[in-house]
């Protein structure tokens, strides 16, 4: 059985906390579990080469880097910095970044199976021959918005690449669409996290391809979200061609 296969089986219900319409996976109870499991399982908490503990983008707001490694397989986890009202921060304080840490570690362990589901918008782990809950019960579908032409956001329309990037963007269980103006927010600030981890355009094409229906849902529901993801985007687009140069 594969590290996936074990750990994606675990039910940690019982081990996560909520806070402002968000779930978290307690770091030190799934950091027990991984490595009762395997005993060999390592971290890391990236000290920057400048000495900090954190990554500044150019507006200024930190993200810090965790790398879990399994058996031989490591899972890093780009982490913005929040605040108490889980909105992103510039220049934070220690106890902040400390608890980005944390939960940049909870959400490596994710990546190789444990807690995954709760972040995938799931209520329970899914068993052999068992579909997860959300498909066992129909959720009651939204009504379809009025067609319209959109524009999309600054992607070079010639790259096609068939990809699909992790979406760590988290949804409300009710109906896993954003519905309030704080959760648009979070929202962006997750999309913007992503872009600005960005290593090529090309990964910018499939961030977009990946989240394309979130990315017309926003400008319906809201701009200003859908347009600061839009900007982010189009700034590192520009970066990244200036540095392939």
């Amino acid at each position: 059985m594969s590290v996936w296969e074990k750990l994606s089986k675990i039910d940690v219900n019982d081990h996560t906390e909520k806070k402002n319409g968000l779930t978290y996976l307690s770091w030190a109870w799934a950091w027990g579990v991984l490595k009762n499991e395997y005993p060999e399982a390592t971290f890391e908490k990236h000290v920057q080469p400048d000495g900090m503990p954190y990554i500044k983008d150019e507006n200024g707001y930190a993200f810090v880097q965790v790398t879990v490694t399994v058996e031989g397989i490591s899972a890093t986890e780009l982490f913005p910095v929040l605040d108490y009202r889980n909105k992103a921060i510039q220049n934070p304080d220690a106890f902040s970044i400390n608890t980005a840490f944390q939960r940049g570690l909870a959400k490596a362990i994710s990546y190789h199976g444990l807690g995954h589901y709760i972040y995938a918008g799931e209520d329970l782990p899914q068993s052999d021959g068992e579909a997860p809950q959300s498909e066992v019960k129909e959720k009651p579908k939204p009504t379809p918005a009025k067609e319209e032409k959109v524009t999309e956001p600054p992607v070079p329309a010639e790259d096609k690449t068939i990809g699909k990037m992790v979406n760590t963007i988290a949804y409300k269980k009710e109906d896993r669409v954003p519905r309030t103006f704080s959760d648009w927010d979070a929202w962006a600030d997750v999309a913007v996290a992503w872009v600005n981890a960005a290593r090529s355009v090309d990964m910018l094409t499939k961030f977009y391809n990946a989240n394309k229906e979130m990315f017309l849902l926003a400008k319906e529901q809201n701009l200003s979200a859908y347009e600061s993801v839009g900007d982010a985007i189009k700034t590192k687009r520009t970066e990244l061609q200036k540095e392939k140069k």
